[in-house]
């Protein structure tokens, strides 16, 4: 039966992977997979392996033996030239070769189901038959294209994966490092990794901007790829609020370009040495109201295709500002509610930790401490997120120069420190002194040349 063909670099990717991590490739795609899909003989050979299998790749040493099954010992040569070079081949678009994959086995699927259905129309003349062959082979493609919608696991069968990867974290802290937010009232209560949502929750004009610089400042410290998605500030704003943290300058002053030429100097040094950094924090400006988690996910895409380039951390400026994947007129807090599913899924998919800021209601404003209550009708909001910490401030203590946070809530763990104090520096944007901490870590992973 001939099939609709595809590139074949599509096809190596996707065996790479098959063989490499099969895990990664969506079970509805990899279980309808056929030797019939793949143009090389090898391809096609290596199917049947792995179908056998159950999708279980064999070693490199098993490959090799394998094959020496292969009678004719030039097709032998040549399947285990074009087959070895699977297992070190580096995945560099499986998320696209995946989707063009699942729309080629899609079209597959059809296409055998109808040729089925109308030979055995042929033979029976029941069109009840054909029809039922027909939506049964449209339903099946759907499954490929839609993939799951639900995950069901078996507890007692999932044993095994949950205490593989309990050991995979405990012996090697590096694969889901743990992020920072340089205020030790916050680190010493909270470990914060991906994909979890970390949401600073505070009134109109209460330095929900600035904490997600100080966040994304952090991060960057800690030798993490940072994004930053900018809705209501400039990116000129945005840049010159990381200026002033990086260069520890009055904000005012570094905007405008009033410095001493030791103070340009020293900054001058201080960029140089990051430009030597491999982790790097990139801004992108979107629309209030217009852009989605999607368009950002897009963009993202493009970076890691023409860059290789991927974020760790993720700070969204702010969360009642991004456009929902499902609008409902008329009914702003369900639209809310919807973003921060949007964003889970994102931190999900690509395995980030997110900083992101919602603003209060009105009564809030009012409060001298917050609550969840302050959100109002968007309550629904908090349901999505792991941790929540409400920023404080009386007039008081912004005469004094104090920020007071209040955690409200974390899903996995609990509060031990209900208020925490920090000393502010807000013309230098400077939420707390003990952030500049951090540098620390910098100068251990990038030591400074002069």
């Amino acid at each position: 039966m001939e099939f609709l063909k595809i590139d074949v670099k599509i096809e190596a990717e996707i065996l790479a992977a098959l063989v490499q991590k099969p895990d990664v490739v969506d079970s509805d795609v990899r279980d309808r997979i056929e030797p019939e899909h793949f143009q090389p003989e090898s391809y096609k050979w290596l199917v049947k392996l792995l179908k056998a299998r159950k999708w279980k790749p064999p070693v490199w040493d098993l490959l090799d033996h394998e094959t020496a099954s292969i009678k004719d010992p030039e097709e032998r040569e040549k399947f285990r030239r074009q087959l070895y070079p699977l297992y070190t081949r580096e995945l560099t678009f499986l998320a696209d070769a995946t989707e063009k994959f699942r729309a080629y086995v899609a079209f597959c699927t059809v296409q055998v189901a109808s040729r089925a259905a109308f030979e055995g129309f042929s033979q029976t003349s029941r069109v009840d038959y054909l029809l039922d062959a027909l939506k049964k082979g449209v339903a099946e493609a759907q499954n490929v294209v839609q993939g799951h919608k639900l995950q069901l696991v078996d507890y007692a069968d999932n044993y095994e994966d949950r205490m593989s990867q309990r050991k995979l974290a405990r012996d090697n802290p590096n694969f889901n490092p743990r992020v920072m937010t340089g205020i030790h009232g916050l680190d010493v209560q909270f470990v914060i990794k991906a994909p979890m949502i970390v949401d600073y929750l505070a009134p109109f004009k209460r330095y929900k901007s600035i904490f997600l610089n100080a966040q994304g400042f952090a991060s960057l410290l800690q030798g993490f790829n940072v994004l930053h998605v900018v809705y209501e500030n400039s990116v000129e704003l945005t840049m010159a609020r990381y200026d002033a943290m990086f260069s520890e300058l009055n904000y005012q002053r570094i905007s405008n370009l009033l410095l001493t030429q030791e103070e340009k100097d020293n900054l001058d040094r201080t960029f140089a040495w990051m430009k030597t950094w491999s982790n790097r924090l990139k801004v992108v400006k979107a629309s209030a109201d217009e852009t989605k988690v999607a368009d950002v996910e897009a963009e993202l895409e493009r970076f890691r295709d023409t860059e290789g380039w991927t974020p760790d951390v993720e700070v969204w400026d702010y969360l009642n500002l991004i456009a929902p994947s499902i609008p409902y007129k008329g009914e702003k807090h369900r639209e809310q509610a919807r973003v921060v599913w949007d964003l889970k899924g994102h931190a999900e998919r690509f395995n980030v930790a997110i900083f992101e800021a919602s603003q209060t209601n009105m009564e809030g404003v009012k409060s001298e401490r917050i609550n969840l209550g302050h959100r109002g009708l968007s309550i629904g909001i908090s349901q999505g997120l792991d941790l929540c910490i409400a920023i404080d401030q009386t007039d008081e203590e912004r005469e004094e120069g104090l920020i007071i946070l209040s955690p409200q809530f974390v899903r996995d763990g609990a509060i031990s420190i209900p208020e925490i104090v920090l000393d502010s520096d807000l013309p230098r944007m400077s939420i707390s002194r003990e952030l500049h901490s951090l540098w620390a870590h910098a100068a251990r992973a990038n030591p400074f040349s002069s």
